[in-house]
């Protein structure tokens, strides 16, 4: 599914963090125009005060001097437009004694300067722009100075001040007064902004477009870093749906980001054991089929076809019939051994065994084991040995679980020792527990087969001989058992071709005692066999 650009996080993030540093600009430039506005203000009032105030005192002592106060004005005032040392133009007005303009006179065409003399000159106009100026111009005819702002400004934020200041004669304040000089910005008669306040809020607002497009650039690249961790998660996501279960996230964030990354190489790292586990046990599952089947068909196939000749005659004497009792027998029992372990499995699988804890002294234990052996073992010219001592301290364990480890051990150096060889179970006590070894004499496992030999029906032969053939379960027993006791199984070999030896441990100390299911969890979920 493709995303539109303006659902996108990463355009949704920058589009916002850009209004957020534009209405961040925007105030801020309003707030820095605002407060030179209103210093420049005041300062342009206090300057515009002390100018009416000067220029009326030079009239004044003008007027003392000449015919007139037309005269005087003029000599002072050459030009009706002042310019300030900030580049701010001053528009002067000079009335007599009847509020009259008579400096500057009007020229021809129509300018600023005339539409204000005319304002001023005529009473009937009474703009509202100039009511607060003529109420000034009255005062200040009665020898009171007068300041105010003319009107309302097209931009109420701008200052229109106008200073109204008396002339008297000779200059002095005692004096009568013979006119007044209005002075007012030429900005504030043109309702337009001070050159010095549009000069700077021009480069306020030069400056708020380059903070506005780093802001603007800043908060894409920074989107970027927090989007494109999401991107990278959803590429790997996708590959990850895809079946690709090594899919990784790389992120060079150390944030919640990074965290979440790392959280997902987890979940994939996991979801790729888990689904390689289900794979290995989908392998096991067909191979089990296979084993059983195969471990099934054998004796199955043999005792069918030891019938058919018993139903048709084939047997001829009680030697013949005998012989074929005896091979039916034998592969009966194989078949009760394999049901017998397959249902010892699927209890130790099913948690429905829960060992019954004893003291148990080892010797006695394996006598009893080789004991009910001595028969197979005689049949084959194979010597079993019990070199334990009858010395060693007794361990907390289940008997007959004990025995069916043992048993199930020389039961396996059994098929693997020939004739005239010998199986030795033998122990020794270290560091708080027993290492107990079952060796023979045969020719050792294969040094490929040593990592695998306690996986469920695996076999050392791959040719699955019927002489060595068990039902490849023993060995998972035994590591099910002696985990579920505390203790942990291993193989090796006996050096210079000694045969094979199976090492295990029991604790000494008594413990909380393992459940087989437990047991059978921490086998890697593999389950153990013997190696036929």
């Amino acid at each position: 599914m493709r995303i539109r650009w303006w659902h996108s996080i990463r355009w949704r993030l920058a589009i916002g963090s850009m209004l957020v540093a534009l209405l961040a600009t925007v105030l801020l430039a309003s707030a820095v125009i605002l407060a030179i506005i209103h210093y420049y203000s005041i300062d342009q009032s206090s300057r515009l005060a002390n100018f009416a105030s000067d220029g009326a005192q030079r009239i004044g002592t003008r007027y003392s001097a000449t015919t007139g106060v037309v005269r005087a004005a003029a000599d002072v005032f050459p030009n009706a437009l002042e310019q300030s040392y900030q580049g701010e133009q001053y528009l002067i007005v000079v009335l007599n004694h009847r509020s009259i303009p008579v400096y500057p006179h009007l020229g021809p065409g129509k300018n600023v300067l005339n539409s204000f003399v005319v304002a001023l000159a005529d009473p009937t106009l009474h703009r509202a722009d100039f009511a607060e100026l003529r109420r000034g111009i009255g005062n200040s005819q009665h020898g009171v100075t007068s300041n105010g702002q003319l009107g309302s400004a097209s931009l109420i934020w701008l200052p229109r001040p106008f200073v109204v200041q008396p002339i008297y004669v000779g200059g002095q304040s005692g004096n009568p007064v013979v006119g007044v000089v209005v002075v007012t910005p030429l900005s504030a008669a043109e309702n337009t902004a001070p050159p010095f306040i549009a000069a700077v809020g021009l480069s306020v607002l030069l400056v708020s477009l380059v903070v506005a497009a780093l802001a603007a650039l800043a908060a894409i690249l920074y989107s970027r870093t927090i989007t494109q961790p999401l991107a990278d998660l959803t590429k790997a996501a996708r590959v990850l749906a895809s079946g690709n279960y090594k899919a990784q996230v790389k992120t060079k964030s150390y944030n919640e980001l990074d965290e979440l990354a790392r959280t997902f190489n987890e979940m994939a790292a996991k979801l790729a054991s888990d689904v390689n586990a289900l794979h290995e046990q989908e392998l096991w599952r067909r191979e089990l089929i296979m084993n059983i089947t195969h471990d099934l068909a054998t004796p199955l196939t043999a005792i069918a076809g030891l019938g058919e000749s018993l139903v048709d005659g084939v047997n001829q004497s009680r030697e013949d019939y005998e012989a074929t009792g005896r091979i039916i027998v034998r592969e009966m029992l194989r078949l009760r051994r394999l049901v017998k372990d397959l249902h010892m499995m699927a209890k130790v699988e099913g948690g429905a065994v829960q060992p019954q804890w004893k003291a148990v002294r080892l010797a006695p234990l394996v006598d009893e084991v080789l004991a009910l052996l001595a028969t197979e073992f005689e049949r084959v010219n194979v010597e079993p040995i019990n070199a334990l001592s009858f010395n060693l301290p007794a361990v907390q364990a289940d008997p007959d679980m004990l025995k069916r480890v043992f048993s199930n051990l020389c039961d396996n150096a059994l098929h693997h020792t020939p004739a005239g060889g010998k199986v030795v179970v033998d122990a020794l006590q270290s560091d708080g527990q027993l290492l107990i070894s079952v060796t023979d004499s045969g020719e050792g496992i294969p040094t490929g087969a040593l990592p695998r030999i306690f996986d469920r029906f695996y076999r050392a032969d791959s040719a699955r001989q019927a002489v060595t053939g068990g039902s490849g379960l023993g060995l998972a027993i035994v590591r099910a058992i002696i985990e579920a006791h505390g203790g942990t199984i291993w193989a090796e070999n006996v050096p210079d071709g000694g045969g094979a030896r199976l090492i295990f441990t029991l604790p000494l100390g008594f413990s909380e005692p393992t459940s087989i299911t437990g047991a059978i969890t921490m086998s890697s979920g593999s389950m153990s066999s013997q190696p036929e």
